[in-house]
């Protein structure tokens, strides 16, 4: 190689370096705010179709960790609607469960599924869920 041939590969390594830090440094904050891979959360409603990512908010009805897995399943009133919101073992549902009580109001980001034939919302990560300030 000559030496501009290895000055260009040097430039090109950093450049890639420097753009893989960014995207690792202030891509996390992108995720961490919602705003991730593009994919922005609609407000739920009835019509909202499977797999497709909602928010809402909702007063807690009931809440309980399942039999098996240590899973978090809410009840929730949302627009008179009961609806469950599924809260994997994997996504703080211990966590959740300590801080989350009856009659909290909470928003819930996550992906309508059905489970046994009734609509959910499930769940990704501890910080889709957030306790409101309203009462």
């Amino acid at each position: 190689m000559e030496k501009e041939e290895k000055v260009m590969v040097l430039l090109l390594f950093m450049t890639l370096t420097s753009l893989m830090t960014a995207y690792l440094c202030f891509g996390s904050e992108l995720t961490a705010s919602g705003q991730e891979t593009g994919e922005e959360a609609t407000p739920y409603s009835r019509e909202s179709g499977e797999g497709e990512k909602v928010f809402l908010e909702a007063q807690v009805l009931s809440k309980r960790l399942t039999y098996t897995g240590g899973h978090l399943l809410l009840q929730v009133d949302c627009n008179s609607e009961v609806l469950s919101v599924f809260i994997p073992k994997t996504a703080g549902a211990e966590t959740l469960n300590n801080s989350i009580q009856k009659g909290d109001f909470i928003s819930v980001t996550g992906t309508v599924s059905e489970y046994e034939g009734k609509r959910e919302i499930k769940v990704e990560r501890k910080e889709d869920i957030l306790l409101s300030d309203q009462h």
